[in-house]
């Protein structure tokens, strides 16, 4: 018998805005807004994906960013799911915002350890997420958050 997977989506509740506001980009000027909290899970990303292109394509944007947007949102996703292993009580957030024109991602958790990209081996399995990221973003970032850990941003 497979067990059933742990439900990974502990709130999606509307929040006025993201974590925080980077690189110049006001975030109250985006007026489509969504928000998703999920427990640091590998079942997270598969429903931040989900909850992602569902936005994108509830927004009217067109079919191929939308699948952009979902393989970012995977990406960043993944990134703080496996940055909040061992922490306790992980959690990440995911907000998404668009102007219609643009979306913006913003992905946070409570890890300290700061995003960088690395040089994968042709044989790795993994370390390509952010490379991956820079190729299909306009612009992508992280910082600290006030309260702790970090956000990590892009704009699709």
């Amino acid at each position: 018998m497979i067990p059933a997977p742990v439900p990974a989506v502990l709130s999606a509740r509307p929040e006025p805005g993201g974590p925080v506001s980077l690189g110049g980009l006001n975030s109250s000027s985006w007026p489509l807004r969504s928000y998703l909290e999920l427990a640091a899970l590998d079942t997270a990303i598969p429903c931040a994906r989900l909850h992602a292109k569902t936005a994108a394509l509830g927004w009217d944007l067109p079919s191929a960013q939308a699948d952009t947007v979902e393989l970012v949102v995977s990406e960043l996703v993944t990134n703080s799911v496996r940055a909040s292993a061992g922490l306790v009580s992980p959690v990440v957030r995911l907000w998404l915002m668009s102007d219609r024109t643009r979306v913006l991602i913003q992905v946070s958790d409570r890890a300290d350890e700061m995003p960088a990209r690395q040089e994968a081996k042709p044989d790795s399995e993994a370390g390509r997420g952010l490379m991956l990221v820079a190729g299909l973003v306009s612009q992508w970032d992280s910082g600290r958050t006030d309260g702790g850990g970090k956000v990590t941003w892009a704009v699709v």
